[in-house]
């Protein structure tokens, strides 16, 4: 049986989405344009490596992921207010105070814990880890934070019960964000 994601946003929003996400598989041989970071926002960082299975899945190494986050974190000035280890990918929910060490955290996390999990070094490199470039969303209205905390429990949700049990929470908490927006849109119309 195949589950399917309900998307957490319209369609007419994923314009607006777009103009605020960097990163990801999807933006191979198109890196042109600037990360967009907002300095004092909300951001959704994602990890991400298909080759981290097995003897490299970050959950294996989960002690070793989490010292480097809360040191690299706390070298260059990051909030951590989230994070989930999902195995092959890791999300984070951050705030930061300066674009530059936010960047600068970015590409150190990712290379020390490629190198962590991987074993690699000078003499015994491994090559490309990482699917792509980190994925980074701003998020900038209480709803789309409150979309990512759902988003978050239900990988914690699967991460300790099964997929299934993400799946339902999943779309419960859909019905319950959709539900929201009609109320919002309904009371923004009548003022």
């Amino acid at each position: 049986m195949q589950y399917s994601q309900m998307p957490l946003l319209p369609k007419h929003e994923m314009k607006y989405l777009k103009a605020r996400t960097f990163g990801g598989v999807k933006l191979r041989k198109r890196r042109k344009i600037a990360r967009p970071l907002q300095e004092g926002s909300i951001h959704h960082v994602v990890f991400k490596s298909a080759k981290a299975v097995g003897k490299l899945s970050f959950y294996r190494h989960k002690v070793e992921v989490c010292r480097l986050l809360k040191k690299q974190s706390r070298k260059f000035f990051i909030e951590i207010l989230d994070f989930v280890n999902m195995g092959n990918h890791l999300h984070l929910k951050i705030r930061f105070k300066d674009r530059r060490r936010c960047g600068q955290f970015l590409k150190s996390f990712a290379a020390l814990v490629a190198r962590k999990v991987t074993g690699a070094n000078k003499i015994n490199p491994f090559g490309r880890f990482w699917d792509g470039l980190v994925y980074t969303r701003v998020l900038l209205t209480k709803l789309e934070e409150l979309g990512l905390r759902g988003y978050f429990e239900g990988n914690h949700r699967q991460r300790e019960l099964s997929y299934s049990q993400r799946e339902y929470y999943l779309k419960a908490f859909n019905e319950y964000m959709s539900r929201l927006r009609r109320t919002r849109a309904a009371t923004l119309v009548n003022l």
